[in-house]
């Protein structure tokens, strides 16, 4: 056998392997997702104080994944106001994890950072967020959920802020 069938032996053979692999590789999937959000406080937040009516905003994101399961980074803005003490904004950044189960239905959990402000005074401070989640996606489009997310307050980390949020908007998968 020469040099020159040699190499095209190979040269094919290569490309044979690399097709047939190329078939079982999946692209991971892409997700961009924008909701609204209706927040209502819970726990001390909620209860205790009765400060801060329900909050609404806004949350933006995107994730890539592998199957089931999908790694995301959001951001988004929450503003709970209040006749007596002004409104009590919040700027949460978090990374999770979504795990689709079936047919739509979706778990995640995320944590990150919860940026606070008060329109009454010119004091901001960040602390520690956790979110945990569920949520179905309605025609491959539509996402409607519900989160429980927990951080401290920013002028006090021994009062915990909760809150129930409410989510609905657009989810793309690319």
């Amino acid at each position: 056998m020469t040099n020159l069938s040699k190499i095209l032996l190979f040269t094919l053979t290569f490309i044979f392997f690399s097709v047939c692999s190329n078939a079982q590789f999946k692209l991971p999937k892409v997700l961009t997702f924008g909701n609204f959000t209706y927040s209502i406080p819970h726990g001390d937040f909620g209860t205790l104080y009765k400060t801060y009516y329900n909050g609404n905003g806004f949350e933006i994101g995107g994730g890539i994944g592998f199957g089931k399961n999908m790694l995301f980074a959001s951001t988004g803005y929450i503003s709970y106001g209040s006749k007596a003490a002004g409104n009590y904004n919040v700027i949460p950044v978090k990374i999770g994890l979504r795990r689709y189960l079936l047919m739509g239905l979706f778990l995640n959990g995320a944590v990150g950072l919860a940026s606070q402000s008060y329109s009454y005074n010119s004091y901001t401070k960040s602390s520690f967020l956790y979110e945990v989640g569920i949520g179905f996606k309605l025609l491959h489009i539509i996402e409607i959920g519900g989160a429980y997310s927990g951080w401290n307050n920013a002028i006090s980390y021994n009062f915990p802020m909760n809150a129930f949020s409410l989510k609905a908007g657009v989810a793309l998968k690319l």
